[in-house]
C-alpha cells in the first residue's frame, strides 16, 4: 500500500498554527495494584504537540506546494514496585520525542493530466532510560537502554484523463523503517525464580540492533466506461529489503554441544532437589543477522454493473504471488492464490434510499519478512541449556535427573530449535480468509437510515511451520525440535519414528458470526449521530498472524501448529513423568477464540450551534475478554502456551471465579468553539475529555500459572499481565486542550 499526503496547496496562500496538551496536571488518578513479583506503577501520562502547515501557488494555476511540521513529546511517569531496590529512584519520567513532517508538490499539467510528489516521516526517538517498563523491576539500573524508531517515505503519483471513458493512475513508493534500541550494559539477563518476589539482575535481554525496512513499489491502474459498465484494473509490484539484526544482551557463551553463541543469554535461575540449585539458559542463538527479501506482485480486475435502475452487481478477481528469500532458503514461492469476489446492491425503492446488498470475498494473508529471517534462515537457538554454574561453564550432561521441587525429573537439559532453516512443503500457500456479508439499509426520516447486516468469516487455510513430533518426544529421544513450513492439517504426517505416541494434528479452525444493527444520521438541522449494536461470536483453535493470549507476533510462524495438538502423551507421559502442565489438547480443540467480544455498542454524535460552539459525544461499551488458564510450554519454556482447561472455561482471580473480564465502559466528551476573525482568518479552541466518569475497571488478569516451565506464577488471577506492562486497568479521566489559527 502506497501511502500520500492528502493535503495540497493552491492558488491561494493559507496555513494555520496549532498546538495541542494533555497534561498529567488535570488527569485522575492511576489505579494501582502491587504484585508478588512486582508491578511498575503508572504514575502520570502526558502529550504535547504543536507545529505549523501551510501551501500555496509556485506557479498560478499549475504549480503548487503544501508542507508541515509538528513535533510532539510523550512523557509517562512510572514508579517502581513497592519494596523493589529502584523505588529509591521515585518517579521516574520516560519522555519519547517525534519529528513528524509532511511535504507535497502538485503539478497541474492541464485540466487531464496531474504530478503529485510526497514527503513525509516520523523519525522518534528515547533517550537513555526507562524505554522498557520492566526496566524497574531489576536490581539496579543496567537494563535502561535508549530507542530510535520511526520512518521516512517518498512517493509520486500521476492521475491522468486519456479520453472520456478512460482514467489512468500510475504510483511509485518508497518506504523505509528501521528501530534501534541500544541497551545501557552488556550483560546476561538472569531471573532468579528460588526466591519471591523474582530477582532480575542483569542487561535488557533480547533487543532489536537495527532492523530496517526498505520497501520500493510500483503501481499502475486504470478505469474505462462503457455501455453500463465501469471495468478497473491494476497490476502492483513490491520489493521488499528487511535486515533483522536480534541481539539478547551478554557475552557469547560456550553451548553444551561445543559451540559458542553469538549472542547473550536469558537465565532463569531455579531449585533443585539434588543440586540445590541449577541455571537453566532458556533463550540464546548461534547467529543475530540476517538480510531477507521479498518479491510482491498482484494485479485485479472489477466491474461496476448497473443492471437498470435498481441493481448494481461488482463482479471481480484478485490474484497475489509472493517470493521470498532468507539467508539459507532464497526461493519459496507462494503462487497461484487467486480471490474471487462478487457484491450485489439492491435499490428496493429506486430513489436511493433503500437497498438490499451482498457481498462475498476471499482474502489471501500476506506473509511479512519475519517469516524468511526466521523459517527461512536459520534461527538456530537453544530454549533449554542446562549449567551447574552462573558462568555458565559446567553444563548439565544429558541423563543426570534434575527436578524442581513439587514437579517431575528432567533429563534432557539441552534442547535446539531451528538449528537449520524450515522444511520447505512444495505445496504450501498462502493463508486466506472467505467473508460473505448481507444486510438492508432504509431512511427511515429524512436524513436517517436504519441498516442490520449479517457477517461471516472464516479462515479457510493456515501458513504455519510445524514439528511433526510430539512434544514429549523431545524428552525420550533427545535431539533438535526441526520445523516444516506448510498447511498444516489433520492429515499433517508425523515422523514415523514418533507414531507409536498416537499424536496427530487438529484441522486450524477460525469463524467468526456478526450480526450489527446500526442507526446513523447525516449532518443536518446541526446535529448528527453515528450509532451502532454488535453481537458476535469468534469460535476455533487459531488466532491468527497474532497470539493475543500471549502476545507473540510471529505471523505464519507462531507457536499454536509447533507440535502436535491431538497428542494424548501429553498428559500420560509429560504430566505424569516430566511434570508438564496442562494439557496440550485444549489448543486443538475448537473454543472461545481471545478477541471473542460477544457484546459491542457505538454512540458517536454531535450538534454544532449557530456561534460556532460544536459539542461532541462519544460512547462505547464491549464485552470484556475471554480468560483462560495457560501453563508453560515445557519445550520452549515460556508461559502461556498450554491451556489447562477449555478456552474461556474461566479463572480463579483476586475478584473471584471469572470466564471474562468485566465489562468496559466509557465515555468520552468534546467541545469546540470557532472564532471568525475576518477572511479566512479563524481561531479555534477544543478540549476533549476522555473517560469523562473516571470509570477505572480491570481489562485484563493474569492467566499465565505458570511464569516458565516448573515455575508457578505467584501472581495469577491478579489485575495485571505478562504481556502488557503495568496494573490492567481503564486510563483515568484525561483532558487534552488545543487551539489553532488558521489564516
Amino acid at each position: 500500500m502506497v501511502n500520500v499526503v492528502t493535503k495540497s496547496g493552491s492558488n491561494d496562500l493559507r496555513g494555520s498554527v496549532f498546538g495541542y496538551a494533555r497534561p498529567k496536571k488535570i488527569e485522575g488518578e492511576w489505579k494501582q495494584f502491587q504484585s508478588v513479583n512486582g508491578t511498575v506503577q503508572t504514575i502520570g501520562s502526558q502529550n504535547f504537540d504543536g507545529g505549523l502547515e501551510g501551501g500555496g501557488p509556485i506557479v498560478k494555476n499549475h504549480a503548487f506546494f503544501f508542507g508541515a511540521i509538528n513535533p510532539g513529546r510523550e512523557e509517562r511517569t512510572f514508579h517502581a514496585p513497592e519494596g523493589f531496590p529502584l523505588e529509591r529512584l521515585g518517579d521516574v519520567d520516560r519522555v519519547r520525542k517525534t519529528l513528524s513532517y509532511s511535504t507535497k508538490g502538485t503539478w497541474q499539467v492541464n485540466n487531464a493530466n496531474r504530478i503529485d510528489a510526497s514527503f513525509f516521516g516520523d523519525p522518534s526517538k528515547g533517550d537513555n532510560g526507562i524505554q522498557r517498563i520492566s526496566a524497574l523491576t531489576v536490581q539496579d539500573t543496567t537494563s535502561f537502554s535508549s530507542l530510535e524508531y520511526g520512518g521516512h517515505n517518498q512517493t509520486v503519483r500521476y492521475n491522468g484523463v486519456v479520453s472520456s471513458t478512460w482514467l489512468l493512475e500510475g504510483t511509485f513508493g518508497r518506504a523505509l523503517n528501521r528501530i534501534l534500541e541500544t541497551p545501557s550494559v552488556n550483560e546476561w539477563r538472569v531471573t532468579d525464580q528460588t526466591v519471591s518476589p523474582q530477582r532480575i539482575t542483569g542487561g535488557i535481554g533480547f533487543y532489536e540492533a537495527g532492523n530496517r525496512s526498505l520497501n520500493n513499489q510500483w503501481a499502475i491502474k486504470s478505469t474505462n466506461i462503457f455501455g453500463g459498465h465501469q471495468v478497473r484494473y491494476g497490476y502492483e509490484y513490491d520489493d521488499v529489503n528487511y535486515s533483522q539484526i536480534n541481539q539478547r544482551t551478554g557475552p557469547t557463551f560456550t553451548a553444551p554441544d561445543g559451540r559458542v553463541t553469538a549472542t547473550g543469554a536469558s537465565i532463569t535461575v531455579l531449585n533443585d532437589v539434588n543440586f540445590g540449585k541449577i541455571y537453566r539458559v532458556t533463550r540464546a542463538n548461534f547467529n543475530s543477522g540476517r538480510v531477507t527479501l521479498q518479491k510482491y506482485q498482484t494485479f485485479f480486475a472489477q466491474d461496476t454493473w448497473k443492471v437498470g435502475d435498481h441493481l448494481t452487481i461488482n463482479p471481480g478477481i484478485r490474484y497475489e504471488q509472493e517470493k521470498l528469500a532468507g539467508s539459507i532458503i532464497t526461493d519459496f514461492l507462494l503462487k497461484n492464490n487467486w480471490a474471487p469476489r462478487v457484491g450485489a446492491i439492491y435499490d428496493v425503492s429506486g430513489n436511493g434510499r433503500s437497498k438490499v446488498f451482498g457481498n462475498f470475498g476471499r482474502y489471501y494473508a500476506r506473509v511479512p519478512n519475519d517469516l524468511a529471517a526466521r523459517a527461512l534462515s536459520a534461527d538456530d537457538g537453544t530454549s533449554r541449556a542446562d549449567y551447574f554454574d552462573a558462568g555458565l561453564t559446567r553444563p548439565i550432561p544429558n541423563g543426570t535427573v534434575t527436578q524442581v521441587p513439587g514437579s517431575g525429573q528432567i533429563t534432557n537439559h539441552f534442547t535446539l530449535a531451528g538449528v537449520g532453516a524450515d522444511v520447505i512443503d512444495p505445496s504450501a500457500k498462502l493463508s486466506y480468509t472467505d467473508e460473505a456479508v448481507a444486510g438492508a439499509e432504509f431512511e427511515i426520516m429524512p436524513h436517517t437510515t436504519f441498516g442490520v447486516r449479517y457477517v461471516y468469516r472464516n479462515i479457510g487455510r493456515v501458513l504455519e511451520d510445524v514439528a511433526n513430533v510430539p512434544v514429549v518426544y523431545y524428552e525420550l529421544v533427545p535431539t533438535s525440535v526441526d520445523y516444516i513450513l506448510t498447511n498444516p492439517t489433520s492429515k499433517t504426517a508425523i515422523l514415523p519414528e514418533a507414531a507409536f505416541l498416537g499424536a496427530a494434528f487438529d484441522n486450524a479452525t477460525h469463524k467468526y458470526n456478526a450480526v450489527e444493527f446500526t442507526l446513523n444520521r447525516r449532518f443536518s438541522d446541526r446535529w448528527s449521530a453515528l450509532t451502532s449494536y454488535r453481537w458476535s461470536r469468534l469460535r476455533g483453535n487459531f488466532e491468527g498472524f497474532y497470539r493475543d493470549d500471549n502476545g507473540q507476533s510471529d505471523p505464519g510462524i507462531t507457536s499454536l501448529y509447533d507440535f502436535p495438538t491431538n497428542d494424548p502423551s501429553y498428559s500420560t507421559i509429560g504430566r505424569t513423568q516430566f511434570g508438564y502442565k496442562g494439557d496440550i489438547r485444549f489448543l486443538g480443540q475448537d473454543g472461545i477464540l481471545p478477541l471473542d467480544r460477544p457484546h459491542q455498542v457505538k454512540v458517536y454524535g454531535n450538534y454544532a450551534f449557530d456561534m460556532g460552539l460544536n459539542l461532541g459525544v462519544g460512547f462505547n461499551l464491549s464485552s470484556g475478554k475471554p480468560l483462560t488458564n495457560l501453563a508453560a510450554n515445557p519445550q520452549y519454556t515460556n508461559g502461556g502456551e498450554i491451556p489447562v482447561t477449555a478456552r474461556g472455561a474461566g479463572i480463579q482471580t483476586i475478584d473471584g471465579l471469572k470466564t471474562r473480564s468485566p465489562f468496559e465502559n466509557q465515555l468520552d466528551v468534546q467541545a469546540s468553539y470557532s472564532l471568525n476573525l475576518g477572511g479566512v482568518r479563524k481561531v479555534t479552541f477544543l478540549a476533549d475529555i476522555f473517560n469523562l466518569f473516571n470509570t477505572r475497571r480491570a481489562t485484563d488478569y493474569d492467566t499465565w500459572s505458570e511464569l516458565s516451565f516448573d515455575t508457578p506464577n505467584p501472581d495469577f488471577g491478579k489485575p495485571i499481565s505478562q504481556v502488557v506492562s503495568g496494573p490492567q486497568f481503564q486510563a483515568p479521566r484525561q483532558i487534552r486542550v488545543g487551539a489553532r489559527f488558521a489564516f
